[in-house]
């Protein structure tokens, strides 16, 4: 997508663009997101988010933006998962969101399958890195951190970065998933308004904002935010970073998928009888969309076998899988199921020429029209 205008805002400053979502009545609903609350001890977990559904703009109090940047929601949650289920896909209603690059791409998939109302939505997507997964467990066995005293995250070149309320900073040894290393689409294919910090230091209170639409445009200036112009040094060195962290990403992902086709259809097979039929893979999935689920149904009257269950899995979504990582994240056995299904993508885009998520215009080769095309 190309920009219309480059700003640095204040970090602060961000929940305005949301109640001006609101207020403006742009979006009458915005999936928004909130830090995890202990129910015993009443204290914030800073490192768990979930998605929190604003309706009114008296409850965009704060936001937390360096959170939901670097750790993303919790377990099978995602933003394109809860716009699909919980918010029946904005079919009927105007829904701002929050996104992530593969949740824009999970967008567009639902969208051909007509799950999404793309015309009701207003986008506001992450230029980002990856996430960090299980956050809050791993810093619990770091004895020389104490997490509640932790004011900000960031993820940098070595991994996660935290800062603390002294405004000391420490690199925790804590890197992104293992499906986001390897992923080489982290920019939004959809969007209205784009944040970024790839190049902004942890104790910057500053973040980069895009705007890619007329709608965007005419928010901000609604919003009446503080808002500089991105200088033409940063807008190249952003440009930079991203290319980098595209480079190392498309290397990484070359290496081990030779390794992964190296192994035998034998020695694949047997890595899938770790399943447990968990069901896992399924709920974290944005673009599984079948309102009853034929393998829920096979587990539960025990008529399918692990191996069966995720070949099914997979041959029912690969060609709609945007890489979001979510069924290999969630997976409590660590089946490799980013690498089958990054795997079979490669092998789609060289074969059919598609690569999911990319765009609406694209048309995916197992529909009706696309194989009418090919008898032709």
């Amino acid at each position: 997508m190309d920009t219309i205008d480059e700003y640095l805002i204040k970090i602060e400053d961000f929940p305005k663009l949301l109640t001006t979502l609101l207020k403006e009545k742009v979006v009458s609903k915005i999936i928004g997101a909130k830090v995890r609350v202990d129910k015993k001890t009443q204290k914030e977990d800073r490192f768990t988010i979930s998605p929190e559904l604003y309706e009114k703009p008296e409850d965009i109090s704060g936001f937390p933006l360096t959170n939901l940047i670097a750790y993303g929601y919790a377990r099978t949650d995602s933003a394109a998962k809860f716009l699909h289920k919980s918010v029946n896909g904005a079919l009927k209603e105007k829904v701002g969101l929050i996104a992530r690059p593969c949740d824009t791409r999970g967008i567009i998939e639902l969208v051909k399958i007509r799950q999404v109302n793309l015309d009701n939505l207003f986008i506001i997507a992450f230029e980002d890195r990856g996430m960090v997964i299980n956050v809050s467990r791993q810093i619990k066995k770091m004895n020389d951190i104490d997490p509640t005293k932790v004011v900000k995250e960031k993820i940098g070149d070595k991994g996660l970065i935290l800062k603390f309320e002294d405004g000391s900073t420490k690199e925790v040894g804590l890197d992104i998933a293992e499906n986001c290393t390897r992923c080489v689409r982290k920019v939004p294919v959809v969007a209205d308004l784009g944040i970024s910090d790839l190049i902004l230091p942890i104790d910057s209170d500053e973040i980069i904002l895009k705007v890619y639409s007329t709608k965007g445009e005419e928010l901000v200036e609604k919003s009446k935010i503080n808002k500089k112009p991105l200088p033409d040094d940063m807008k190249t060195k952003d440009a930079e970073k991203l290319k980098e962290i595209r480079e190392i990403a498309l290397a990484k992902r070359a290496k081990d998928l030779e390794e992964w086709d190296k192994l035998s259809q034998e020695e694949k097979m047997i890595k899938l009888q770790a399943c447990t039929m968990c069901g896992m893979c399924i709920r974290g999935c944005p673009v599984c969309y079948c309102v009853d689920c034929i393998l829920t149904k096979k587990r539960k009257a025990k008529t399918i076998n692990k191996e069966t269950y995720q070949l099914t899995r997979i041959a029912h979504v690969a060609d709609r899988c945007v890489e979001c990582g979510n069924c290999d994240n969630n997976c409590p056995t660590h089946l490799p199921l980013s690498l089958y299904f990054q795997s079979l993508n490669d092998s789609f885009k060289e074969k059919f020429g598609y690569n999911a998520g990319e765009s609406l215009e694209d048309i995916p080769f197992r529909s009706g029209k696309a194989i009418s095309e090919m008898e032709l």
